[in-house]
Formats: C-alpha cells, structure tokens, sequence
C-alpha cells in the first residue's frame, strides 16, 4: 500500500491557488493576488511555483489565512481596529475559571464558523443528493431478472438489456424523479465575494489542520481529512490523488482487518528526532533517506558503482545511529544553520486593515470580483452524479482486484 500523503499535501496547496489566485485589477481588494503585492512577497507566484517555492507559498496561505480568521473575528465582535474594544465581550473574563473562559472561547469559534465559513451548506446537501442515488441504484439493481438476464420495468414489466435504457424508460414513462447533479443557480442574491472568502477558509483550514495530523502522527485526522481531500481532488480533476485518497479510505473502512486497518491509519507517519509534533508523512521520509543516498553516492566520484551505492544503502541507518549515540553520550549536538523566525505580526496587521477596508466580511448580494465572476462554493462544483458513478465503478474495481 503505498504512501502518498505528502504529495497530496502539495497537490491541495496547488489546488487551492489555482482557484484563488489571479492576477487582479485593482478593484479586486481581498483576494490572494491582491494581498500579496500590498505585502511585497515577491517569492510567491500562484500555483506554478508552489513546488519550486514550497515554503514560501505556505507561510504566505498561512498568513492570509490569519488575517481572514482575525478579521472575521473583528466583524464578529464589532472591533474597528485590533486595540479597540469589543462590543461583545464576557465581563471578568481574567478572574473566570478556565474552563468558563474556553467555553467562551470555544463560542466565539464556533461564530465564526457558522457565519463567515458555512455561509452555503453545500456538504448536507451532497450528502442527500448521493443517498437518493444510493436509493436508486438499488432500485434498479432489483429489477434485474437473473434468468433473463435483463432488467423489467416492475410497473409495466417492459425488459431492458442495459441499465442505461431501463433509468431512461422509468425517467420518461412513468415520471421517476431521477436525482441530477447539484447545477447550482447564479442569481444576484449571492455574494460572490463572500463565497470566495469562505471557500478559501475552507480549504486554508483543511490544510492547516491536515498538516498538524501529520505533524501529531493523528491518525484519526488524518483519515477524516481524506474525505474533504478526495472531493477537492475531484474539483481539480486530479484523478490519481483521487483514487489514492479513495482507496485509503476503502482500505481503513472495509478492505482491511480491524487490526490491519488501525496498523495502516495510525502508521502513516514517521517521527526522526522524537517529541511531540515531530512527525513527517512515510513518503516524505522516503525522499529524505533517498536524497541521503544519493549524496554518498555523489561523494564517490568516479568510484561509484552497483556495489558501493548498496554499501551505502545498507549503512546509511546504523551511520545515523551512530552518529545519535555519539551525541548523546558526549551531551551536545551538532551546530547548523537554523532559519530565523520571521516576525509576520506587521504584514497581518496590514491585511486585516486591507480586508476591512475592502468589506469582505459583510454579506452583500450581487457582488463580484471582475477576475472570478459569479464565484461558487467550492463544494458546489461537484458534480454528484458523476462522482456517484466514479466510486460505484471503483468499489466494483477493488472488488476483483483485492481478491
């Protein structure tokens, strides 16, 4: 079963700037193009350099994301800058138990999320749309005559060969209500600029907590997030993360023992240096004792062959042990380069200003960005009974495949 979680992990920052991110007229105050240049990150380009300048993109989608939490919250407690007084606040809030404070806390979050985030509940309605098409699949699947081999219509009993002809017959003739995609309707009572905005929180958040399951070795995370990463997968039509996503959750959920299954989820990371938060997926780890192999074999020179490159293959793990135990008997560590942490307070100050001044926190109907017209909910793009089909077909594959 292999790993591939740390791609999907690029994959999804990719994704994430090719919806989000375009070059922007000046008008268009709020999105990531926008924010970018008012910040000066020249390093950051869209979705064409995220691999190249990986850790730049993700420190900039960081910060935006930073700034969009806190200016919701702002708008949320009616703060006109980050100094001032809330209007809503919790009287001697200092001198309260812990607990009374996190309960606070915890409301306010849960504000946010309800008012600035699910502005669309797109997720519930996916859900209804695909259990009706569960429903209709049996439906169907029961009026297959095993002698005949052909479907009979079971209120006219008029046979079919294939199961296109029979959905289209119940469809036509007898007035079946057949569940179509989820087309959702452009009307000027939506705010296209605040289905951008909670659409990018969306996926900046699942991001941001898929990369801390990674890091906490969460396997039950890790697993959950798989789910909101597959449909992403399916809106930017990245099949190959689709099905990896896909059959990792086929194999926690059904294909797997219940041993198996809590061996494979809860071992999806690797921790090097041990602590907490220390973990790094199993196929980022992979490419680390790669690039260590190659070094060595780089190092030869000329006097590099089939021999020497399993030599140092073989050697590589007892050298790092060595090298761990030399370290921890003489009490010190090894000295190296160490990236300065940057003080990013300043440039989100500067974008919570931008954010407000641009008023992206209220909800008015009928506005637009010119470089993103009649913006959607991400999740509103997938198109059920498409994505019905595609795991229909896939749970029919592993079936024969896993036998």
């Amino acid at each position: 079963m292999t790993q591939h979680q740390f791609q999907t992990l690029i994959k999804l920052k990719t994704f994430i700037y090719q919806v989000f991110y375009k070059t922007t007229s000046a008008g268009d105050k709020g999105t990531l193009c926008h924010l970018r240049n008012f910040i000066r990150r020249i390093d950051v380009h869209g979705s064409e350099g995220v691999v190249q300048k990986y850790r730049a993109h993700y420190s900039f989608m960081d910060d935006c994301l930073d700034s969009y939490i806190v200016g919701a919250c702002m708008h949320l407690l009616g703060l006109p800058e980050i100094n001032a007084e809330p209007l809503r606040k919790q009287p001697l809030f200092d001198i309260l138990p812990e607990e009374e404070r996190y309960k606070f806390i915890s409301k306010i979050a849960k504000d946010i999320l309800e008012k600035y985030i699910k502005i669309t509940d797109d997720l519930q309605a996916l859900s209804a749309q695909t259990s009706a098409l569960d429903t209709q699949m049996r439906q169907i699947e029961a009026m297959y005559d095993q002698q005949q081999h052909k479907y009979k219509c079971e209120v006219c009993n008029k046979p079919y060969k294939t199961k296109g002809g029979i959905k289209k017959h119940i469809k036509n003739q007898h007035q079946w209500d057949l569940a179509d995609d989820n087309t959702e309707t452009c009307t000027s009572t939506k705010d296209h600029i605040a289905l951008y905005r909670s659409s990018f929180m969306k996926c900046a958040l699942l991001l941001r907590d898929t990369n801390d399951a990674y890091r906490m070795g969460d396997g039950e995370r890790i697993l959950l997030n798989a789910k909101f990463q597959m449909l992403l997968s399916r809106v930017g039509y990245h099949s190959k993360y689709q099905l990896w996503l896909f059959r990792f959750m086929a194999y926690c959920y059904s294909l797997l023992t219940p041993k198996m299954a809590y061996e494979y989820m809860w071992n999806c990371t690797a921790n090097l240096h041990g602590n907490l938060g220390h973990n790094i997926p199993n196929d980022n780890l992979v490419e680390l004792l790669v690039q260590a192999v190659k070094k060595k074999i780089y190092a030869q020179g000329a006097n590099a062959s089939y021999q020497s490159a399993r030599n140092a293959t073989l050697t590589l793990q007892i050298q790092e042990e060595i090298m761990t135990n030399m370290q921890r008997e003489v009490d010190t560590k090894l000295t190296g380069r160490k990236r300065p942490e940057p003080s990013k307070l300043k440039d989100i100050v500067s974008m919570v200003a931008e954010l407000q001044a641009a008023q992206i926190f209220d909800y008015v109907p009928g506005r637009e960005y010119s470089k993103f017209p009649k913006f959607l909910d991400i999740f509103s793009r997938i198109k059920v009974a498409d994505l019905h089909k595609w795991i229909t077909d896939n749970k029919e594959r592993l079936s024969y495949e896993t036998i």
